[in-house]
């Protein structure tokens, strides 16, 4: 029987929770939450793109999709518009407000992913992390923040 206290599922929960709480509160500062967050790193990795093409690579919904780059978009960071060719689809890019704050984003998400592992040696942060990637690796898209 498994412990309830002392599982894997609990403490991914548990570092979820803290890594969430982390990240949200460096991304405030920029009037960012983690569920807007990964819509940018989205675009950082290729900017002008579906938004239906996004959602489905994040796997959120529409009316998730939706919400975020609505907020995204209320805040000057990207822009959305009809496809040229298909006006059912819509495109998002990235603005230049957009883009000035990349470096400041990877900053927040460096400092969250740097309090995963502060409890650990340098070999030990090394070890977790490859083990992460190795567990996810089948159930991820590569992109997936």
């Amino acid at each position: 029987m498994t412990d309830i206290l002392d599982n894997a599922v609990r403490h991914l929960f548990l570092l979820r929770r803290h890594v969430l709480q982390t990240l949200d509160k460096a991304l405030a500062l920029h009037g960012l939450s983690h569920g807007t967050y990964k819509y940018l790193y989205a675009l950082y990795i290729e900017d002008r793109r579906s938004q239906q093409a996004i959602a489905d690579r994040l796997g959120d919904d529409k009316g998730a999709a939706t919400r975020a780059l609505t907020r995204l978009e209320d805040q000057g960071l990207i822009r959305r518009e009809p496809h040229p060719d298909d006006k059912r689809v819509v495109v998002v890019s990235l603005t230049s407000a957009g883009n000035a704050l990349r470096q400041e984003i990877v900053a927040a998400v460096t400092e969250a992913s740097l309090s995963m592992t502060s409890g650990l040696d340098a070999n030990d942060a090394a070890t977790f992390t490859t083990l992460l990637a190795k567990a996810v690796s089948h159930i991820n898209p590569p992109e997936q923040p």
